[in-house]
């Protein structure tokens, strides 16, 4: 399912939420499928309803994406769609897969073991080669829950605020973010989940890989910081991880965002027609920005 999905669910004012930061072992399928349960179950002990993993959680990235591992991330995300049933939990985290010949990185929502929507990235990171192996999505998704009305980004997505409007626009309450962002730019993901937050006046859940990694393009080794991480609609830090693997636990109380919508009336105050019409001029082409 794509786009905008409109579905029967009522869920609760306020549950927990869980970030599940494991150190994503790079095609040990089976190993990473034991850690997202044994996440997962003890989430789920703890109350969670809503659960994010971290960006291709049960393969990691790869140079090349063979027939063995894309039908492997395909069992896998199997397995966690009957967890998501077992557990009746909402599941969100990216994997691998294949279709007409293109590997995507797509990131279901699983409500209660069911598929309820589907988001291909956008947004490759160029400068780790991403696009070498892997085909940007085109459609971004916003998706009723059991958890609430959930938005989807993946990583690198998460730098392009036009995207987020978006969700912001469909009334999303809850943006999801499985990523693999590196201890070199930590400052920026912190940054960034702050301020999708502020600015679109919704929680965003960030959940981000532990452990190290060689880069795709250069083969430097990569470290992940584990910091996932909770906002609310106000800008104001619900729960943080460290380097350490596990669920990472922080209150979702979506009464906070219709407040927040009612006290700073964003969507009444905004002039989409004078945006439109800056986005229709000339000045608006890189090419017309150059000096001459």
């Amino acid at each position: 399912m794509l786009g905008n999905v409109t579905r029967d669910k009522k869920p609760p004012a306020d549950f927990l939420s869980a970030c599940l930061q494991f150190d994503v072992q790079r095609g040990e399928v089976a190993a990473n499928v034991a850690r997202a349960e044994h996440g997962l179950r003890a989430a789920k002990a703890a109350g969670a309803r809503l659960a994010v993993l971290p960006e291709l959680w049960s393969t990691s990235f790869d140079k090349s994406y063979p027939p063995t591992l894309l039908a492997a991330a395909l069992d896998a995300d199997a397995r966690l769609a009957r967890l998501s049933g077992e557990l009746e939990m909402v599941i969100v985290g990216s994997s691998l897969e294949s279709s007409d010949g293109k590997v995507f990185n797509r990131a279901q929502v699983l409500d209660c073991g069911e598929a309820v929507a589907s988001y291909r990235k956008i947004h490759l990171f160029s400068p780790n080669a991403e696009h070498r192996g892997l085909t940007a999505g085109i459609q971004p998704v916003v998706v009723d829950t059991s958890a609430g009305r959930i938005a989807v980004l993946i990583c690198y997505d998460i730098r392009f605020p036009e995207l987020v409007r978006w969700s912001f626009y469909q009334q999303a309450e809850i943006l999801v973010v499985p990523a693999q962002w590196p201890e070199t730019r930590a400052s920026h993901w912190r940054a960034l989940v702050d301020a999708r937050a502020i600015e679109n006046q919704m929680f965003v859940v960030g959940c981000n890989r532990t452990g190290s990694e060689t880069s795709l393009k250069t083969d430097d080794q990569l470290v992940f910081p584990g910091n996932s991480r909770v906002v609310d609609p106000m800008g104001e830090l619900v729960a943080c991880g460290n380097g350490e693997d596990g669920p990472v636990m922080a209150a979702i109380d979506l009464r906070k965002v219709k407040t927040m919508r009612r006290m700073m009336p964003i969507e009444k105050d905004r002039r989409p027609a004078l945006y439109r019409d800056l986005w229709a001029g000339p000045w608006s082409s890189p090419a017309s920005r150059q000096t001459p």
